[in-house]
């Protein structure tokens, strides 16, 4: 947690430049990498930015590092298999690609043979974004998540980093974001995604992040927002091809409590 904290401090001095409108546009159509920790957390973080990505015609790619814990079994059925049909289930409705690592939640650690597998996957993929958990959270595979992306993110060429927040004020913590989505026309979808997830259950987190979409909004002027902060743009790199709005208004409270997923 006080590794995280530093990096959250030290991410702060470098978070220059912010995106606050589309850029400018063009034919490319972009790869973008959505890099969860656990299946839903993509979904719940940022489903509304997926669906508008694929609205636009590019190519979106959902990472899972986590997918099952131990040798536990839902209704006879590894948890693996389990969760990742949901996910898979998930993907579809968003119209977007499934990646899942074959990491077990409490053997997830940011080992030089993890960096390098997420880093040789991260190579053939070659996306020209990725959007990733920030680093201080109170669950560790989130945080783990960021350090697996983070060790491979280089400061010239390659992608654009761009963080995400989760069950804020239980989880992620600490995050001011400048740049805000309006997702108001595909929540629906979003929704419908994140209840592709029967066996977590998805009505608590679902009703957590449905809150968090409305104080968003409300912080940039509309319904329902995602929020998110740029690592600042480097010279040749893509941005994120969505109109982000600026915030208006002072950031809602959040109330603090540390609680597991």
């Amino acid at each position: 947690m006080r590794h995280g904290l530093c990096l959250a401090i030290a991410l702060a001095g470098l978070l220059g430049g912010a995106q606050t409108a589309a850029p400018q546009e063009g034919p490319k159509k972009l790869r973008v990498v959505l890099f969860g920790a656990h299946t839903m957390d993509p979904e719940l973080a940022c489903g509304g930015l997926a669906a508008l990505l694929r609205k636009g015609g590019h190519e979106v790619i959902l990472a899972y590092s986590a997918t099952f814990r131990g040798d536990l079994k839902i209704n006879g059925e590894p948890q693996a298999v389990v969760h990742q049909r949901e996910a898979t289930q998930a993907c579809k409705i968003l119209d977007v690609t499934p990646k899942f690592f074959p990491y077990a939640n409490e053997k997830l650690i940011a080992d030089d043979a993890s960096v390098k597998e997420v880093g040789a996957w991260l190579e053939e993929v070659k996306p020209d974004i990725v959007v990733t958990h920030w680093p201080v959270d109170t669950h560790p595979n989130h945080h783990v998540t960021h350090s697996l992306v983070w060790q491979n993110y280089a400061w010239q060429g390659g992608w654009s980093l761009y963080f995400f927040e989760i069950m804020g004020g239980q989880q992620t913590q600490l995050f001011s974001p400048d740049l805000y989505l309006d997702i108001g026309s595909v929540v629906d979808r979003k929704r419908e995604a994140c209840f592709a997830y029967p066996t977590h259950p998805p009505e608590r987190p679902w009703g957590v992040h449905d809150g968090m979409q409305k104080r968003r909004g409300a912080e940039c002027g509309v319904t329902d927002a995602e929020a998110y902060v740029l690592l600042g743009p480097k010279k040749g790199c893509a941005l994120l091809p969505v109109t982000f709005l600026p915030r208006t208004r002072d950031y809602l409270p959040i109330p603090a409590k540390k609680e597991g997923k």
